[in-house]
């Protein structure tokens, strides 16, 4: 694994003519020499979703192949980057039909997935012996075999994709609180207290996050032969390889507009990302990234995409539209969605590593209350300094309880590698 060792600096310097002497009215920082540090680590939770419906084996592959890349993206943060990965499926129920006319829906629910960690399978979603642990810590020596291992979660899953819905309940309770044994039981201990939260979710299908089980059928590609899919019918009916080889006519009931009229709003679940507490007992919220690997185009539009032989199975507008509201009133950017088509992941992961690599929270000492009185500088190699000031560089939160003060960078102010940082407060003369 690549480890960087940075060079950054914080200071605080003083700002006006006269320095400090003299006691400051109230409101104003009073110990102006404290020193200023960056956080001595960052830490991560890492949770991917990954589709294990029939369609998916090479994106599976795909995602173990660049698997480095992606390590050595985050093991190259500025500071030290203690983070954690885990994973679940798609998997949490389907109301599945076969082909034939007169056969009834199935309600399948998968209990032994449904947000619930999983160990490592091959691509057939046998388990592997050697996948020994559902919660894989930066520091193992065999990370990337045992993350490897964790992203094969094999292809014989749910055909109704629910990847927010899964990400949801692994995100809450009860899981948050069943501990980790042999087999899928929870996820006690993956949601670390002040820890960042990366979603990435892996999928050639859109959302069909549907729990309240409504009527919505999923069927196999039995419908007429086709060549494309102008053939078959409209929105949601795509010409695809069928179950018996050839090219049939599938509707995706979840891809056409009465079908997502039917599921979980895409709104609940980024309210539900947004809000998620920090665990730390101050009442602050997490700080979240949503990504999607899937069904758009290399400009990230909804597209049904292909590459080769191999091609999206749908459209991924609930997707699009829950990345969109994830970069909504913020400066700092919280959502990305790529191809799932692209050739490989290479700068797909690394684009995603990229967001979570730096930290962008810093810790402000001496509590001051309010941000306008607080400057950050950053010298960039090559670069004039960059001021940044609170409402333009980044944003501010006051102490509450016995978390300090802290700044959140964005913008032109989101830290790079190699970056220096000095904080200065306003003081009287």
């Amino acid at each position: 694994m690549m480890r960087w060792a940075a060079s950054w600096v914080a200071t605080v310097c003083l700002l006006g003519v006269g320095g400090c002497s003299g006691a400051p009215p109230k409101g104003v920082v009073s110990d102006c020499k404290s020193q200023a540090s960056l956080p001595s680590s960052v830490s991560t939770d890492i949770l991917f979703v990954i589709d294990t419906s029939s369609s998916m084996q090479a994106k599976q592959a795909k995602v173990v192949a660049q698997l480095g890349t992606f390590v050595d993206t985050l093991a190259s943060a500025p500071v030290k980057h203690d983070f954690q990965v885990g994973v679940v499926t798609t998997g949490v129920t389907q109301n599945a039909a076969g082909c034939s006319m007169t056969s009834m829906p199935v309600l399948v629910t998968f209990d032994m997935e449904s947000g619930k960690l999983q160990l490592g399978k091959d691509l057939q979603g046998q388990p592997v012996a050697s996948s020994t642990l559902k919660i894989i810590p930066y520091d193992k020596p065999d990370l990337i075999q045992q993350f490897a291992l964790l992203i094969q979660q094999g292809t014989s899953g749910s055909g109704e994709e629910m990847g927010l819905e899964a990400a949801r309940l692994a995100l809450t309770e009860p899981l948050l609180s069943t501990g980790i044994a042999a087999t899928p039981s929870g996820n006690k201990g993956f949601l670390r207290p002040g820890s960042r939260l990366l979603v990435i979710i892996v999928s050639d299908e859109d959302d069909c996050s549907d729990p309240k089980k409504t009527n919505i059928v999923v069927t196999p590609a039995c419908g007429a032969a086709c060549a494309m899919d102008s053939e078959c019918g409209g929105e949601g009916n795509y010409c695809v390889t069928g179950d018996l080889g050839g090219r049939q006519c599938l509707e995706n009931a979840c891809e056409t507009a009465g079908g997502r009229a039917k599921l979980e709003p895409v709104k609940n679940y980024v309210d539900f990302l947004k809000n998620l507490d920090d665990g730390t007992g101050t009442g602050r919220k997490r700080d979240v990234v949503l990504a999607v690997i899937g069904a758009v185009d290399a400009n990230g539009s909804p597209a049904r995409c292909g590459a080769g032989p191999d091609e999206a199975q749908g459209v991924a507008k609930r997707y699009k539209e829950a990345v969109d509201a994830m970069n909504q009133n913020t400066t700092e950017k919280h959502g990305l969605i790529d191809s799932i088509c692209a050739a490989d992941y290479n700068a797909t992961l690394t684009k995603i590593a990229e967001l979570v690599a730096a930290p962008q929270v810093i810790e402000l000492p001496g509590d001051p209350p309010d941000g306008s009185l607080v400057q950050i500088q950053i010298q960039r190699a090559g670069q004039p300094t960059i001021l940044c000031r609170k409402g333009d560089g980044f944003s501010f939160e006051p102490a509450v309880g016995l978390a300090p003060a802290r700044a959140t960078l964005a913008d032109k102010c989101r830290l790079l590698r190699g970056d220096k940082l000095d904080i200065s407060f306003v003081c009287t003369q």
